[in-house]
């Protein structure tokens, strides 16, 4: 199909013509009210009735939450949506999978629409469903929806990819905030007001500061407790400082490894480099403050944060115990890192925590935030003083600087297990 025919128009009544670019022929008696259109890239078919013409002065306001749309205007809608969508993710269209759309008359309020994938031995074919009458961004998350399903799956066999639960909602409103103009047309108006091209985040941050920013668990398995508008929130802030940490390749690098894992949490870690979802919550964490201050986070259980915290304190590394075996992860504890590793070594280990001890005092509970910033302090004040040593780390000195490291931080674990135990420790955790 040549890209460059813009909409194809396959049915009109026997009286009526459309002013678009394309073929018209005549469909049978009992279809003549229905317009069956081609949109300009060829992936999205779409049949419906013709919108009638509004009286003047009726069209719908500038600020409308909903759009009446038919096939034509749907096809240059869903092109609008795809190509703002390629350019966030720094590709080019290569679809392979079509796209048929039916537009109905709306029967009742809050109808849904229904996507469907269908596996035939061409491949993957994608069915939508939708009412003619429809909140923009319900539609417009049904078509990226459909758009990221169809990247997924061009190679994925016959097996149904499970997209991430943020990847949807948070693409979709930074497509919404960066857009230069509405990515929706509507009739009459065939609207494209053109707009500051400069991305809007004030909905997102006064959402985030009024209901607070989502732990990175309810991102990645929601429920019915957490609102759509806080949900989607957090899923633009998630999404947009993956795109500001890597650009669009890790997401098509994620949407190509989905096929090869029955969790996307794998295809998601592997894509954008993390080693795990604790140092993902970390991330997330931090640039969730930075974004919408500290009363925007939820504050975790005194547990979490002691695990949290144990985890962070111990070092991962891969150790291959034979040159023809795999490497083997292993836990190496803090004071092996001190006694053992050379200083520069431990340099890059020690500020890769103390970051993440940033981002953990953010979550901890009032009778917890003493102990956190108990081992920030400590492990800052190693890293200045090693450095003004700048001798061998057999050098007496330095052994005695790490035994009192050592004995500091045992009197830290101590205050981390009376904190753990009960409130009769919390007087004695306030931060010095």
């Amino acid at each position: 199909m040549n890209p460059r025919v813009a909409i194809l128009v396959l049915a009109l009544t026997a009286n009526c013509c459309l002013d678009c670019v394309g073929a018209v022929r005549e469909l049978p008696t009992d279809a003549r009210r229905f317009v069956t259109t081609l949109s300009r890239s060829g992936q999205f078919t779409v049949q419906g009735l013709p919108v009638s013409k509004s009286l003047p002065g009726l069209a719908p306001p500038s600020d409308a939450t909903y759009a009446r749309v038919d096939a034509t205007l749907f096809c240059i809608t869903a092109e609008n949506i795809k190509q703002a969508l390629l350019s966030v993710l720094e590709t080019t269209d290569r679809w392979q999978s079509s796209i048929t759309v039916s537009l109905y008359p709306v029967q009742r309020d809050g109808e849904e629409i229904v996507i469907t994938s269908v596996r035939s031995p061409d491949g993957w074919n994608y069915r939508m469903r939708v009412p003619e009458l429809m909140d923009k961004d319900r539609l417009t998350r049904a078509l990226v929806e459909v758009l990221l399903l169809e990247m997924a799956q061009r190679t994925a066999g016959e097996r149904r990819i499970e997209l991430p639960p943020w990847l949807v909602p948070g693409l979709s409103a930074h497509l919404e905030a960066n857009a230069a103009a509405p990515l929706i047309v509507e009739p009459e108006t065939f609207t494209n007001r053109r707009r500051r091209l400069q991305e809007s985040v004030n909905a997102t941050r006064e959402t985030l500061r009024t209901a607070g920013g989502l732990t990175l668990d309810d991102l990645n398995w929601p429920t019915e407790r957490i609102t759509p508008l806080a949900y989607e929130a957090s899923a633009h802030l998630f999404v947009r400082e993956l795109l500001r940490k890597g650009g669009g390749a890790p997401f098509n690098n994620m949407l190509a490894r989905l096929r090869d894992h029955y969790n996307w949490q794998t295809a998601f870690l592997q894509a954008f480099g993390f080693q795990s979802l604790r140092e993902v919550d970390k991330w997330w964490t931090l640039h969730l403050v930075q974004f919408a201050g500290r009363d925007s986070l939820s504050i975790w259980s005194t547990g979490e944060v002691n695990a949290q915290l144990m985890d962070l304190l111990n070092t991962t590394v891969h150790v291959r115990r034979a040159t023809n075996e795999l490497p083997v992860a292993m836990q190496v504890p803090l004071d092996r890192v001190l006694q053992e590793w050379d200083f520069a070594q431990q340099e890059t280990v020690l500020r890769q925590k103390l970051v993440q001890l940033d981002a953990l005092r953010l979550r901890s509970p009032t009778n917890f935030v003493g102990v956190v910033v108990g081992y920030q302090r400590q492990l800052s004040d190693y890293i200045g003083r090693r450095q003004r040593l700048a001798r061998s780390a057999r050098a007496p000195i330095v052994k005695s600087l790490v035994k009192a490291t050592l004995q500091k931080l045992g009197e830290l674990d101590v205050r981390r297990e009376i904190a753990v135990g009960g409130a009769s420790g919390t007087a004695a955790l306030k931060p010095e």
